[in-house]
């Protein structure tokens, strides 16, 4: 059948960002959810697309939501099911529909006279169920890898923060230029602890494929590193990593895009490779870097008006405690435990969504 015939598109809801009111209805952008509203303008489950700035991206919306007029939503699924539809429009590559001669854009006149292939109900919720069960299992994998890296968090404030470690009832505390800190504790420079690693690799192609990791690819406030391309030229000089080594987006450091490298690879020299300097420290110096005080370090010292860099220069000298062996040993087994699980539970999702994705054009084809 055609595509207007399939489902009915509908743009989006104009929200400006200062009439948002805290709420727990999920905002839909082109590619997201942009923030959090009190009030919903679609009541059930539905279904959005990237109407303007990015396009190509279907996401499905399990509970009542506002599609914000970036995005465009399916107001009617005209007796389809909405999660076959979720998928279905996936397959279509809608991104190729771009109307826009500056800013991309999604016109849905364009859609209209697509055909799409289209089985009876049963089969579409068949066809549904097998898909979002590999889905299912992603999403449960996202809320692990989340809850490691809070139980990570947790345990570096309690003990490096509010200093309520193993034993804390009977230390002794000092005076410190940080404050009070327990007796036999240093205060160290971040770059007493860890170095800059700046290993160049200049333009041009390359012997083979290799992971690359630009800005675009490190989440935000999160250190599992869970997207990367595979590239075999390079169009500007890139920096290499190596696995375990902290890579932190040096642009707008506001946006805490800080991860921890599973993988030997090359990345945007927009970003500061961080190696710590001895094994031991190594879980110290990336729970330092990841707090939201050292984030606000950055950005606060950062440079320029539009486009803000931090420079290791100036991260180097930030001030970080250093407890004795005994009491690092414990955290950093903690700690580093905790985020090879994560990087366990990123390369299970990344073979869950390369199965879905290989059965997605096999599923949605007719006979």
């Amino acid at each position: 059948m055609k595509f207007s015939d399939f489902v009915t598109l509908q743009r989006g809801f104009d929200l400006p960002k200062a009439d948002i009111t805290p709420g727990h209805v999920p905002v839909v952008g082109s590619t997201s959810i942009i923030g959090y509203h009190n009030v919903a303008k679609v009541s059930g489950s539905g279904v959005c697309t990237g109407r303007s700035g990015s396009l190509g991206t279907v996401q499905y919306i399990n509970k009542p939501f506002w599609p914000h007029n970036t995005s465009l939503w399916v107001k009617d699924f005209h007796g389809n099911d909405p999660r076959f539809v979720y998928y279905c429009m996936q397959s279509l590559d809608l991104g190729r529909f771009n109307a826009g001669a500056g800013v991309p854009t999604l016109n849905r006149n364009h859609l209209d006279s697509l055909t799409v292939n289209v089985p009876d109900l049963p089969t579409q919720r068949k066809i549904a169920g097998i898909l979002s069960a590999y889905d299912d299992l992603i999403e449960n994998n996202l809320r692990r890898i989340k809850i490691l890296e809070e139980m990570a968090q947790s345990i570096y404030r309690e003990w490096f923060v509010h200093f309520r470690f193993p034993g804390h009832e009977t230390a002794t505390f000092i005076d410190s230029p940080l404050g009070q800190i327990p007796k036999g504790w240093e205060i160290k420079k971040l770059g007493e602890l860890a170095d800059q690693m700046r290993r160049g690799v200049s333009k041009g192609g390359l012997d083979g494929p290799i992971h690359y990791v630009g800005l675009e690819h490190i989440p935000r406030q999160s250190l599992a590193l869970d997207a990367w391309e595979e590239t075999t030229e390079l169009g500007s000089n890139k920096l290499t990593f190596e696995p375990g080594e902290i890579l932190f987006g040096k642009i707008r450091p506001y946006f805490h895009k800080v991860s921890v490298a599973p993988f030997h690879g090359i990345c945007s020299a927009d970003t500061i490779v961080i190696r710590a300097k001895k094994p031991e420290h190594r879980a110290l110096v990336t729970a330092c870097v990841f707090t939201e005080a050292f984030v606000a370090h950055a950005a606060a010292t950062s440079n320029g008006s539009k486009m803000p860099r931090t420079d290791w220069k100036v991260l180097k000298d930030y001030p970080h405690v250093l407890p004795p062996k005994d009491l690092l040993s414990p955290f950093s087994e903690l700690f580093e435990n905790a985020i090879a699980q994560q990087q366990n539970l990123v390369s299970r999702n990344q073979t869950l969504r390369r199965t879905r994705d290989l059965l997605l054009p096999k599923l949605l084809s007719p006979g």
